[in-house]
């Protein structure tokens, strides 16, 4: 085969092509399947954080720091998150978004990702909530 005709044939070129687009299509399918993983696990969170917190202003069953805690890690173990004890600040009594005495969950977590290396993903989440406290007043 001549150097002409080998440059004209064909065959071959597809698999070349699949070869140096099929690494790149990968990539960027693994690299959306974990940005969701990460969006669903930080709006997980949100949840959790809110619902502690409105626990600690509603509820008995988070009257002190130990069961609010408690109650947050219950709660995200029922979205199959796992997150340590010392993840969960729950604090009582602060001005949060401009709402003075409320109650503020913070939690903060590592975010565990095979391609956290790229430098696209975050290491940690860190999420919020707030609900102010009801004061029991005489109802006038």
């Amino acid at each position: 085969m001549t150097i002409l005709r080998l440059m004209r044939c064909a065959r071959g070129a597809s698999i070349l092509e699949f070869a140096i687009l099929a690494p790149l299509f990968i990539a960027m399918l693994v690299g959306l399947i974990e940005f969701g993983r990460a969006y669903w696990i930080r709006q997980s969170l949100a949840e959790v954080a809110f619902h502690t917190a409105r626990c600690m202003a509603m509820d008995t069953a988070c009257a002190n720091q130990a069961q609010s805690v408690a109650f947050a890690v219950a709660r995200a173990s029922d979205y199959t998150i796992s997150i340590a004890p010392s993840a969960v600040v729950p604090t009582s009594g602060v001005s949060c978004r401009g709402q003075a005495n409320s109650h503020q969950v913070v939690i903060s977590t590592p975010f565990l990702s095979p391609i956290a290396s790229f430098g696209f993903l975050p290491e940690n989440l860190q999420v919020t909530a707030c609900f102010p406290v009801f004061s029991s007043g005489s109802g006038s």
